[in-house]
Parts: structure tokens; C-alpha cells; sequence
């Protein structure tokens, strides 16, 4: 796993932060939403203009297309397998300019600079790498290790409201799978209550964690299925609420996944342990209440949901593996659950 550095103005040092030196062009991949401030401090750093390919922003832009207008620039500007790119942006960014760059000549190498709490805290990290494809979430990919993650918190100072709160759909999750120090600290204010050296704080307990699990499982084979709690659900309501009008940012799917499964948990076992499985589903959903993150719904049928669950790249051999947890800190994997079960779960947030 490549090196990840977090702290506080990095952009206008990134050149010292690796060696560069061993590549032969640099060009910086980014959206059309990034502030032109970021790119300048970069381009200080090195102390020259590099190559820039702006794409559009959103989830919507993160398809084959855009994937192969990155490549044709790529070509266009004569990089070659000693190029280096840069992705400055967010979870779209990261994870498409991985895929382009782990593809782009057989692969060449990468550099990840997230620039939002949700990225910094985990597209950024682990290897992971794709795009969406009809309307399955990162249907396509390869995993493909960045050379490094640069974290600059201050890059949040931008970020939306919306899209700051939404990370907390994750950072809970990583709550959740770690332990109770942890969960408790997160879930111990609102979002934006927290300030610079606490979000610091908890972008390093995420990545952490995170990148604890993929260095031990980096191709998802065993323990870091863990980190798939509540992406199951997740990442279907995603995918399905595209088609409302009004889209879920993943955070607000992750938080809502958290629900379904935490209570899909106590359905599994709900004489033996209900006094502790109507404990964990309540402490995850205050957690989510208090984030300010959906615990609900709309406009998405039950039974779409469970067709979406049934085509997720988790799966195989047509059944779901899904990663439940048991109490805070422990999340059992490969937990095999009955679809009339899943469908009375999926009814509790519709």
C-alpha cells in the first residue's frame, strides 16, 4: 500500500512529499467543481504548468465515456508507462482516474489526492478502482494501489454541506466494524460540530482502519468483506434512487444500508440475542439521527431492491453474502439470509 499523508496544507508542498522524479510527465485529473486554487498550488509546488483533464462532475459522469475521453487526452498529450496522474477531487475522480490510469497502457502509476471527507476517508484509500455500468455502482474496476494519498484538510473548507455530513455514513460504518472507542468518539457531536484537529483525528482513525483490513485482504477475499456492511443495501438504493430525481450521495445510502442491515441482523437472530441485536440497531440509527444522515426512502419499491442486491459484484452462484454485524466492533461475513427476511428489513426504511 502506497504512502498516505494527512495534515494541513500539503497542496503547496506536494513536491516534496514523494519522489517525482523518476516521472517522465505529470498530468493532474480533476472536475470542472474543483476549485482552480487547488490545481495553482500544485502547479507552485512543481514549480511548472502540468497537464489538466477536467472532466464533468457528478456520479452520472462516472461511466465508460468519461473513462475514454480521460485515455484520449491521456494519448493526446503523449503520456507513456513513466507518466504519473494525479486525481484532485472527489470519490468520482479517485476512483475513475485509478481505473483510467491502471488501464491506460497496461498501467502506469497514480497519485490520489481526495478533497472530500468522504474520499479522504475512503474512496481515496484501498486500492479500489471502477466505474458504473447499467446502473450497477462500480459494475467495472480493478484494484490497482495509488504510489500514495495526500489528505489536506483544507480542502473541506469548500466542500458542501451536504456532501460534508454525508462522509459520516462511513466514518459510522468504520465505528461500527472497529470498536467502541471509536464509534463513540465520532458519534459524540454532530458532524459539524467537529473541529479541524478532531476531523483530522478522524479522517486518521478511518484511514486506520481501512487500511489495516485491505493491507491483511487486499483483493476482498476475506476479512475485508467487513467493510461491505451496509454497502449491500447501500450501493442498491444508490444505483436506484438515480432514477427519482432526486439522487442519494453515498454516505446517505451507506447511512441508510446501516439501518436495513443492523436490523436485518436481529431478524437473523431474533430470540437468542434480540436483547443485544434491538441495542445495536438503535445506538446505529441515534448515530445516524444525530449525523443527520436518511433513515429513510422514497419513490424506490422493496422488490427493486432486492432484484439490485441480486446482481451486486459481491455475490456468487446468485446468493447474497452479506457482512452483518453482531455488536459494535465485530461484523460476521458471508452471512447467508433468506430473501423473505431481507424484503421485511428493506420494508423497515420504505
Amino acid at each position: 500500500m502506497g504512502k498516505i499523508i494527512i495534515g494541513k496544507k500539503l497542496l503547496e508542498k506536494i513536491n516534496i512529499l514523494f519522489d517525482f522524479s523518476r516521472f517522465s510527465k505529470i498530468a493532474v485529473l480533476t472536475d470542472e467543481n474543483i476549485p482552480k486554487s487547488f490545481i495553482d498550488k500544485i502547479e507552485k509546488s512543481f514549480n511548472k504548468k502540468l497537464i489538466k483533464i477536467i472532466i464533468s462532475a457528478g456520479e452520472k459522469e462516472k461511466n465508460i465515456e468519461t473513462v475514454k475521453k480521460i485515455w484520449e487526452k491521456m494519448f493526446d498529450e503523449g503520456l507513456d508507462r513513466r507518466s504519473l496522474l494525479i486525481n484532485l477531487g472527489g470519490g468520482v475522480v479517485c476512483d475513475m482516474g485509478g481505473f483510467a490510469a491502471g488501464t491506460f497502457m497496461r498501467g502506469i502509476d497514480f497519485l490520489n489526492i481526495p478533497t472530500t471527507l468522504l474520499s479522504q476517508v475512503d474512496a481515496g484509500i484501498g486500492g479500489k478502482t471502477g466505474i458504473d455500468f447499467i446502473d450497477i455502482k462500480n459494475g467495472i474496476g480493478i484494484f490497482k494501489e495509488p504510489i500514495g494519498t495526500v489528505i489536506d484538510v483544507e480542502t473541506l473548507k469548500t466542500l458542501p454541506k451536504r456532501e460534508f455530513i454525508s462522509a459520516f455514513g462511513e466514518i459510522i460504518k468504520h465505528g461500527v466494524i472497529s470498536g467502541r472507542e471509536y464509534f463513540d468518539f465520532v458519534t459524540s457531536k454532530k458532524p459539524k460540530e467537529f473541529d479541524q484537529n478532531e476531523l483530522i483525528k478522524i479522517i486518521k482513525g478511518s484511514v486506520n482502519i481501512k487500511s489495516n483490513i485491505v493491507k491483511k485482504d487486499p483483493k476482498e477475499e476475506g476479512l475485508r468483506k467487513v467493510l461491505n456492511f451496509s454497502h449491500t443495501i447501500g450501493h442498491a438504493i444508490e444505483s436506484l434512487s438515480w432514477r427519482t430525481g432526486k439522487p442519494l450521495l453515498h454516505g446517505e445510502a451507506v447511512a441508510v444500508g446501516m439501518i436495513v442491515e443492523s436490523h436485518l441482523a436481529f431478524l437473523c437472530h431474533p430470540i437468542l440475542t434480540s436483547e443485544v441485536r434491538i441495542s445495536l440497531a438503535g445506538q446505529i440509527k441515534k448515530a445516524v439521527v444525530n449525523a443527520g444522515l436518511p433513515t429513510k426512502i422514497s419513490n424506490i419499491k422493496s422488490e427493486d431492491i432486492l432484484k439490485k442486491i441480486l446482481s451486486d459484484k459481491k455475490n456468487f452462484s446468485g446468493k447474497i453474502n452479506w457482512s452483518l454485524p453482531k455488536r459494535i466492533g465485530r461484523v460476521n461475513v458471508n452471512v447467508k439470509v433468506p430473501n423473505e427476511l431481507v424484503v421485511k428489513a428493506i420494508k423497515s426504511i420504505i
